[in-house]
Parts: C-alpha cells; structure tokens; sequence
C-alpha cells in the first residue's frame, strides 16, 4: 500500500542514499537524480509547489513528488521518476494522489531520469502513457570516477585535453568551496544567458532560487570557482552527490572565461576532487545533441559514455484531459 512519509528531510534523504544499488555499468536501483531528495523541494517551494512523499508499508521510499493547483486542476510532477526503479500502477497511484491532495482534475508526469540501458517498459504495462511532448532528450553523459587519474585522461578527446593543457598556463585558479555564493552563482549565470541571448535554465539566475539550493542541499552540493590572477569570477561548476553518486546542477562562464578555457579545468578539477571523496560516477546533467551542440561536444569531450533515461509518461482524471494538458507542458504552463 501507499502512504504519505512522516519523516524528515534528513530521514528522507539518508533512506534514499541506501537504495542506490548498481547492478552493471547501466543499470541499477535506487534513487540517483537530486530531484528525489529534500534539497529540491525547497527550490520549487518558491514556485509554489508543494511536495508529497511516499513510500510502501516498510517506509521505503518510492517517490517524492511535486503538487500545485492550476486553475481547476492539481498538476503533480515526480521529477526523477520512481525510487528504486519500480512502476508504481498509474490507477493506484492517481486514486492515492486524487485522495490526498482532494481534487477532482489531476494532471500527473512522471520524469524517469534513471539511467538505463534499455528505457523503462515497465511503466506502460503499468498503465501509463508516453507523453506525447517531452521535457528533455532523455539523454545524458556519464563518466566514471572510479577509474584511474591516467585512463581518466587518456578518455578525453584531443580537443578537450589540448584546452585542459591551454587552461592551466591561462591563469586560472581553481578552488573547491563548500560555501558557495547564491549572489555570484545568479549573477554569473544571468551574465551568460545576456551573452547568449535567451534564457538557460528557469531559476539559475534567480539568487532566491540558487540560495534555496544552498540551503536545501547543504553540503551534498560541491562547487568548484575558477577566478583569474586579478580575483575576476572566470567560471562555475556544481554537483549534488546523492550516495556515491554525483549530478551536475550549475555551470556558468563569463566572457573572460570562455577565452581562457577556464570551464575545462574546472569541471575537471571537480572531477578529481569527487573522485578522491570516493564518488564513482558524475551524471553530466543532459544533453541535447541536436538543439545544443557545443554543451554536448563539451561534455561528450571529457570522456563520459552516453546513457540513456527510462522516459517521460503521464495519466490524469478525468482521462480525457491527459492529451491537452501534455501539450500544455510544452510550453511549461503545467510544470
């Protein structure tokens, strides 16, 4: 049975880390994305999202989802898809989500970013339905820390580890913090989407919504800064860890930076430190091939293998709302 969770943030978050369980170098079981842990909630509760937590009749996590009331229907979002990778049945789960949240319209989508060699059938014999507009690729890079610092480097293509060698003779000064700036961080990024003419993410140049990913993550979020000889902020890298796991959350460059190849060095001096704190592997947080070329070649250049995430599927009820409210999620009106 289903049950909404009574614990904490840090109860929630110390029972997901136990559920990581991998089972090869593409599949494995448990939670993996930062959308599944506390941190991420806070981030979204400025948005006016409120979350539920559920979990079976042993208190075992399996998903953390995400509620808001638009108009006359209860849009719920399960970013990260279900814990432990299993398909909790779309009736079962929208009667559960119908009763708690006491709606009679409810729109549910469910983002499984899981890494998986072969995508997530599972959900569809449960009764949910492929969306039919997608939030992302659902495709991503991994790269594995547990491997040697001289593999590591023998991975990179040429491109990346000539603008590796170029960075380090460029002045650049790469630091790992553990109390990063919101201030900065915002301001950076929005510098770099003025540079690019349109915006990157939807609360990456928010101070309100990077500080409520400080606080929400605390120090599961790493960060390496890259300053100049003159102290000029050059370039930004962040991960969350979740288990031994690491999943890129922030990056930012300024002008400065760009020229100097400042970004190379410092996701690789972040690699280097996440691998010395035991983390195996660092999800290089989507890419998309087609419509971002240079973020892909980047992260493609430093070595990471492709992966492949279980999908997106969504349900509703009434039923006959569920097509038109998928569209809607196109243009980010429901999530």
């Amino acid at each position: 049975m289903l049950h909404v969770a009574q614990m904490s943030d840090a109860e929630w978050d110390t029972a997901l880390d136990k559920t990581i369980i991998w089972q090869n170098d593409h599949d494995f079981v448990g939670a993996w994305s930062p959308y599944h842990y506390s941190g991420w909630t806070r981030l979204r509760a400025l948005d006016g999202w409120q979350s539920l937590r559920i979990v079976d009749d042993d208190r075992r996590p399996i998903a953390q989802v995400l509620a808001k009331r638009i108009g006359l229907v209860t849009a719920v979002y399960c970013p990260g898809g279900f814990v432990r990778n299993q398909a909790i049945g779309a009736s079962a789960l929208m009667k559960f989500l119908q009763h708690e949240l006491d709606t009679s319209a409810l729109y549910a989508r469910v983002h499984c970013l899981t890494p998986t060699q072969f995508g997530d059938a599972r959900m569809e014999l449960s009764g949910w339905s492929r969306s039919s507009t997608i939030l992302s690729s659902g495709q991503s890079l991994q790269l594995r820390l547990d491997t040697p610092l001289d593999e590591r480097l023998a991975d990179l293509s040429v491109n990346w580890r000539r603008n590796l060698r170029r960075a380090e003779h460029h002045e650049n000064h790469v630091t790992i913090t553990d109390q990063p700036s919101a201030q900065e961080i915002a301001h950076l990024h929005e510098s770099l989407e003025l540079t690019k003419g349109h915006r990157l993410s939807t609360w990456g140049s928010s101070t309100a919504h990077v500080q409520a990913l400080i606080d929400g993550f605390g120090s599961r979020l790493v960060v390496a800064r890259c300053v100049s000889d003159q102290g000029n902020l050059r370039a930004l890298r962040g991960a969350v860890l979740t288990g031994g796991c690491a999943y890129d959350v922030l990056a930012s460059s300024s002008t400065e930076g760009r020229k100097h190849y400042s970004s190379h060095l410092t996701l690789w001096t972040l690699f280097n430190e996440l691998a010395g704190r035991g983390i195996t592997r660092y999800d290089l947080g989507g890419v998309d091939a087609q419509e971002n070329p240079g973020v892909y070649n980047f992260k493609n250049g430093a070595g990471a293998t492709p992966i492949s995430y279980g999908g997106e599927y969504d349900s509703a009820l009434p039923s006959f709302i569920r097509s038109t409210l998928s569209r809607l999620v196109a243009f980010r009106s429901v999530i």
